[in-house]
């Protein structure tokens, strides 16, 4: 696969793109910026895909093109027919049951079983705070747990979540960046990504979430903290530079989303919104850079 150039306009990428399939050419169009970056699936046919797109930039308005948007629809419905008729779209179907997120579903009914009762009781939530949560001993806590029977305290608290909002805000997330590194990475990856954020900024914000400026730099262990945003901060951070770095791997992330993420995490810092795992947003998000960002001879 191999990028042939750029299209700003959505409805000429989508015209270009029918364009190319009535002709035996296959191409992906990957959303980037203020447009589309033009891939063209068979190498071999790179260098007819680049003089086509050539001719349409200078001319996107010849007849042609606007006639191909109606044929390449009816080839479609009619290769559509003939797969289903045959044996192999069975197993093209299988293969698309294979990619269901498992591992984000499952992360999201961990969540969901812990959460719920939780907010629903508060008995319950002391009980799963108790058994989930990792908090107010620093260090002491830490070699207590890493060498015990309760290790599992250094992930578990991503599932708990203090309030409906917060709960819903990091499901929905979960399964818009969830959804899309399982699918185009792959399930174990997918799922080294989560535990390596979880841990990461679990212990980031146990060690320095009591973080102070008074009278002076004060580094303390934070108060009891819980929630899914550290990964789901490090989940932006990775699929934001593998969109930037490595398009090729089809992981893209709307800039809005981006925008409008950042502008979230400063809103949090200013305090505006009561107490906030700051320190976890902001460690989960730089692990997700550094993970994005790895080279291609190591990447994640």
């Amino acid at each position: 696969m191999r990028q042939i150039g750029f299209i700003p306009d959505p409805v000429d990428a989508r015209k270009f793109e029918d364009y190319l399939y009535t002709q035996g050419t296959m191409v992906r169009m990957d959303r980037h910026n203020a447009g589309y970056n033009v891939w063209v699936l068979d190498e071999d046919k790179q260098i007819l895909g680049k003089q086509e797109l050539l001719k349409y930039l200078e001319n996107p308005q010849n007849g042609i093109y606007g006639d191909a948007v109606l044929i390449a629809k009816n080839q479609r419905i009619k290769q559509e027919k003939e797969d289903r008729a045959t044996p192999e779209y069975k197993v093209e179907f299988s293969d698309q049951v294979v990619q269901f997120p498992r591992i984000t579903f499952l992360l999201a009914i961990c969540i969901l079983a812990v959460s719920v009762p939780m907010l629903l009781d508060d008995e319950k939530k002391v009980q799963m705070v108790r058994v989930f949560g990792l908090a107010g001993q620093g260090m002491g806590l830490f070699s207590n747990l890493a060498f015990s029977t309760e290790p599992w305290r250094l992930i578990t608290p991503v599932f708990l979540h203090f309030g409906p909002l917060h709960l819903l805000f990091n499901i929905m997330l979960l399964f818009e960046f969830g959804r899309l590194i399982e699918f185009q990475r792959g399930a174990i990856k997918f799922f080294f990504l989560f535990f390596a954020m979880a841990l990461f900024s679990n212990l980031a914000q146990l060690f320095l979430g009591g973080i102070s400026f008074n009278q002076g730099l004060h580094l303390g262990p934070a108060s009891t903290f819980g929630g899914m945003s550290g990964v789901i901060y490090g989940l932006l951070g990775y699929a934001w530079m593998k969109a930037e770095f490595q398009p090729e791997l089809g992981i893209s992330v709307p800039s809005s989303t981006v925008k409008f993420l950042l502008f979230w995490l400063v809103l949090c810092m200013t305090g505006i919104l009561g107490p906030v795992a700051n320190v976890c947003h902001v460690s989960g998000l730089l692990a997700g850079l550094i993970l994005g960002l790895c080279p291609r001879k190591f990447t994640l």
